[in-house]
């Protein structure tokens, strides 16, 4: 499969996606596109754990003085039985994440290393928000292996880039469905209302877990954020895109953020688990932890977010952190 067809095909999902989703709202609401690029060139690295993530969203979030929205038709049956209530936010996205050894020139990778893993999927994801407190929660569907196109997305980047090109790919775990479902709650603590134009300060406590054969972990995020309306940006910046995803804004208004991500690891497709050819087994770090300091604006019908982060190697065999950078851009949808 080309990049080019891919991305064709990822455009047709996300269309139909949006489609079925919208589909029954009855209630005010606003309705975002969002796109989130995490990539470790932003960091001036390149392999040696999670080297890319790619995230396109179609959200719905509920308009200013509306309290709920109604739920999309893939969640509404769920939601009840793990008590979360109505939703103040949805998200349908496609996304897909790359993962490479340090040392990508070489056929047999390090089998101590990180693995050559990618993985493609939906999530569908809904929070809930009464007051200072907020629930998460998220199915994911998908496929881990070569059906995710990651070996031919990373080599076309490579190559247009002028890149050293990925010589390894051919060692990745062979194609599986990926399933799980996540579910977290965070508490909101602020210096004041947070809806007005003044600059404030917050700080969001959040814990949880997530569970599937992509991963699995308990674990928790503390974010300080300081701008404006961050009541508002609640609801977006409790793992809505990803575990270590940016806050968004929408409309006008402007923050910087700190976030510490904590988790400790219970599995990993593709380490522990899986047998590299002709190496041995590469061990899981159980204890993963994650800087992020960033930056958002928003100019009224788009947004721009942007961090830089530094995270724990994934493997023992591997003692040095990885940094990269996250880029989120998120447009109003008429």
């Amino acid at each position: 499969m080309t990049p080019t067809t891919l991305a064709a095909r990822l455009s047709v999902a996300l269309l139909t996606l949006g489609a079925l989703a919208a589909a029954g709202t009855a209630r005010a609401e606003e309705k975002h596109l969002a796109v989130m690029l995490q990539n470790d060139v932003f960091a001036g690295t390149d392999g040696g754990g999670y080297t890319n993530g790619l995230a396109v969203a179609y959200i719905r979030s509920t308009t200013p003085g509306e309290t709920a929205l109604a739920p999309d038709w893939l969640l509404a049956p769920v939601a009840p039985w793990l008590a979360v209530g109505p939703a103040a936010m949805t998200s349908i996205s496609l996304n897909q994440v790359m993962i490479t050894p340090r040392d990508i020139t070489t056929k047999e990778p390090n089998p101590m290393d990180a693995p050559y893993l990618g993985a493609l999927w939906v999530r569908a994801a809904q929070v809930s928000v009464q007051g200072d407190v907020a629930d998460m929660f998220s199915l994911n569907l998908g496929m881990i292996g070569p059906a995710s196109g990651a070996r031919q997305a990373q080599t076309f980047i490579h190559r247009i880039t002028g890149s050293t090109r990925p010589q390894g790919w051919d060692s990745q775990v062979s194609n599986r469905l990926l399933y799980g479902i996540e579910r977290y709650r965070a508490v909101r603590f602020a210096s004041g209302d947070g809806d007005s134009a003044a600059p404030s300060l917050d700080a969001i406590v959040l814990g949880g877990g997530e569970a599937g054969n992509m991963l699995s972990s308990l674990g928790g995020s503390m974010m300080l954020r300081y701008g404006t309306s961050l009541k508002h940006s609640y609801a977006s910046s409790v793992r809505q895109l990803a575990r270590s995803g940016d806050p968004l804004i929408f409309g006008r208004g402007w923050m910087v953020y700190l976030a510490v991500h904590g988790d400790h690891f219970f599995s990993h497709a593709g380490i522990s688990n899986d047998l590299p050819p002709g190496g041995t087994r590469a061990e899981l770090r159980e204890s993963q932890l994650i800087g992020q300091a960033g930056i958002a604006y928003g100019w009224g019908d788009s947004s721009l977010s942007f961090s830089l982060q530094n995270t724990s190697a994934l493997t023992t065999g591997n003692g040095r952190r990885k940094a990269y950078g996250s880029l989120t851009y998120t447009t109003a949808l008429r």
